[in-house]
């Protein structure tokens, strides 16, 4: 899986090799560094028959030559495209990073590199070197095939399971979000953790509609919330328990908050919404302000799974 290394705040902000931003929603995009994928051009060096006879065909091109045959327009790509990968998610995901690197210019696939006229080539120093070129594209097709092949298929499109409409609507809780956090460095987990307060507030009402709260419970977890992230003294309220929010740094001017961003209280806070994850549709009640606080506790799992969820489903496109 590639590494998540670094939140992106602008175009200016400079990337490295095999690095770009990975978009999670409107208000998150990190820095996605794939030099952990193993691409093909990282194999052992082609060596003996096969390395002497492209050596030989090479030598037959001038060094013009050579680059013209290492462009691929950008129409001849879509229609490589679509004669090859039966998913639409996937042709789609890839014109979509296809325009996004000849647009940025990013060194995201080196030594691949997306021109701004819409030509897919080379750097100019592999060029130079038949056995790169040769390692770079020995059994490609094959793998490339074996790629396609393995992927798991909705049984009612050509969809793949990640694109599929099915995969789109429903929320499954799974334990992949510890890998995800796993690649993550420490200033993108903190990220990851900021929950706005009209992020919480609105997945919140959600649950509270969901679950058919009634209008005496419903008081109580709004007030929760709002000792969580709007009243600067909340101890001072009758029923308040302040070890439920303990270890919540609360910025109040901004109306958001941190969460911590141990493994173990993560996988707490998600443990907790686990049965809201499986669909649960049970009728709920908060009677005290030591519950509605719980419920609270039990959104922001939410918001924090479903985060974790999406960063999963763009890694992995």
């Amino acid at each position: 899986m590639a590494k998540l290394v670094d939140v992106y705040r602008n175009d200016q902000q400079k990337l490295g090799r095999r690095q770009l931003p990975l978009q999670i929603d409107e208000n998150l995009t990190m820095v996605m560094d794939l030099n952990s994928m193993g691409f093909l051009n990282d194999n052992p060096i082609v060596k003996g028959k096969e390395l002497d006879e492209f050596t030989a065909k090479y030598k037959v091109l001038s060094p013009e030559e050579v680059k013209f045959a290492f462009q691929v327009n950008r129409k001849d790509l879509l229609n490589i495209l679509s004669q090859t990968i039966p998913c639409v998610g996937c042709r789609r995901s890839v014109e979509r990073l296809f325009y996004q690197l000849m647009k940025s210019g990013h060194p995201a696939l080196d030594p691949l590199v997306v021109l701004k006229e819409g030509y897919l080539t080379l750097q100019d120093d592999h060029l130079g070197w038949p056995h790169l070129l040769c390692t770079l594209l020995h059994g490609h097709s094959a793998r490339l095939n074996d790629l396609v092949d393995s992927q798991l298929r909705s049984k009612k499109s050509r969809r793949c399971v990640l694109h599929s409409l099915d995969s789109q609507r429903t929320r499954v809780l799974s334990t992949a979000w510890r890998d995800v956090w796993s690649v993550m460095r420490p200033q993108c987990r903190d990220e990851v953790v900021l929950i706005e307060a009209s992020t919480l507030m609105a997945t919140l009402e959600n649950y509270l509609r969901k679950h058919r709260f009634c209008g005496e419970c419903r008081t109580k977890v709004l007030r929760a919330y709002a000792l969580l992230v709007e009243e600067p003294e909340p101890v001072q309220e009758k029923g308040y328990v302040p070890a439920l929010y303990a270890g919540i740094k609360r910025c109040l001017p901004d109306k958001h908050i941190h969460l911590q961003t141990k493994t173990e209280y993560i996988s707490d806070l998600i443990t907790r919404a686990e049965p809201e994850l499986m669909g649960s549709r049970r009728e709920r009640h908060a009677k005290t302000l030591e519950i509605a606080q719980e419920e609270v506790l039990t959104c922001l799992g939410i918001c924090v799974y479903e985060r974790l969820h999406r960063i999963q489903l763009r890694l992995r496109e």
